[in-house]
């Protein structure tokens, strides 16, 4: 395989898939450091990887539904649909069961009219233009192998769509839910995290997200519980009503508050950045810079929503826009700059010349 090849294989698999070989290949090489391990287990290591790359296109299209598809699972995120597909080839079932993994995070951008084109080349255009440079080429070929997948969706597969107490997770139900609006399939909604918490005893996880679920618990969740609550043509007709309400919202934020999807402006959290900046410099013996990496680390520690880190990146890029903030360094990534709180301009003396 050419470079190019490697390079289209990598960025093929979902986040969870690179974060599992990457880790794996860190532990060899730290064990070999060690003397715990010989540079011929590293090598073996690095082996399968290449081969696992080789068949990058073969494997891809073993999650796609198809005929002989018996169960499908929509997850949404790469690092749950990374999990998702290592337990079901660690339980013998990729032969039947298929995934189709939402990549978007639909917290944050337009959701107007996505299930038309425009709306779907508004949102990547955003996107692109306060988030990600190159959001736009992966986004459309994202969005055209999505509807695909939809389509292919056999008439007698089982559709488990699971889902979390968090937005990203919400709007995509309901998102599955208007895609799947003509299709009279058995569609179950499982909360993963609810789940998580009934099988290992854990109560104080159900506001997990379920891409944190590692594959060897989803692999127990699979194996031990049931596909989930089965919806009725009532409820599946409201969920898809309640997608078109979203699509018809300009917001290009949304929080998971007391069970609901909200609509809110997106300097919704612009205040409580500002408040953690102050938190920070209170910490120092004078205000000064901080790196904007450790700021939007202390916003997402203390926030019960998914936004993703960047997200507060470009609202703390917009509150140095709007002079709130001052800045040192480059705002090229989180890591080569600095922020501070502006201070406030000291009153002007009158004078001879001014008097």
């Amino acid at each position: 395989m050419e470079n190019k090849g490697f390079v289209e294989a990598i960025r093929s698999m979902t986040a969870g898939e690179q974060r599992l070989w990457l880790i794996d290949i860190i532990q060899v090489t730290e064990a070999v450091k060690r003397n715990e391990a010989s540079k011929d287990d590293l090598y073996e290591q690095v082996s399968e990887l290449y081969d696992y790359l080789l068949e990058t296109q073969n494997r891809r299209s073993w999650w796609e539904p198809d005929e002989g598809g018996t169960q499908v699972h929509i997850v949404i995120g790469d690092s749950f649909a990374g999990s998702m597909k290592i337990a079901l080839k660690q339980l013998g079932w990729e032969d039947t069961h298929r995934v189709i993994s939402f990549r978007d995070n639909y917290a944050i951008g337009p959701l107007w009219q996505l299930q038309q084109e425009m709306g779907r080349r508004q949102r990547r255009e955003w996107f692109r233009d306060h988030i990600y440079d190159e959001y736009e080429e992966d986004a459309e070929r994202d969005d055209f192998l999505l509807l695909e997948q939809f389509t292919a969706i056999p008439a007698q597969a089982d559709i488990t769509i699971w889902t979390g107490s968090n937005a990203p997770e919400q709007v995509g139900l309901r998102l599955s839910m208007y895609l799947l609006r003509n299709m009279s399939n058995d569609i179950r909604i499982k909360n993963a995290a609810d789940a998580y918490s009934r099988v290992f005893k854990r109560p104080d996880a159900t506001g997990l997200r379920s891409g944190e679920i590692p594959a060897d618990k989803l692999q127990a969740i699979l194996s031990r519980e049931d596909k989930g609550i089965s919806l009725t043509p009532e409820e599946r007709e409201r969920m898809a009503e309640e997608w078109c309400e979203l699509a018809m919202k300009p917001e290009v934020l949304r929080i998971w508050k007391d069970g609901s999807i909200v609509n809110v402006e997106e300097n919704y959290y612009d205040a409580y950045i500002l408040s953690k900046v102050d938190k920070l410099h209170k910490q120092q013996a004078q205000p000064d810079f901080i790196k904007s990496a450790r700021v939007i680390g202390e916003v997402m520690g203390h926030l019960d929503q998914q936004m993703g880190d960047e997200f507060f990146e470009y609202r703390l890029r917009a509150l140095i826009y709007e002079g709130m903030l001052e800045i040192k360094g480059v705002p090229g990534a989180m890591r080569r700059y600095s922020i501070r709180k502006k201070a406030s301009p000291s009153p002007i003396k009158k004078g001879p010349e001014n008097a």
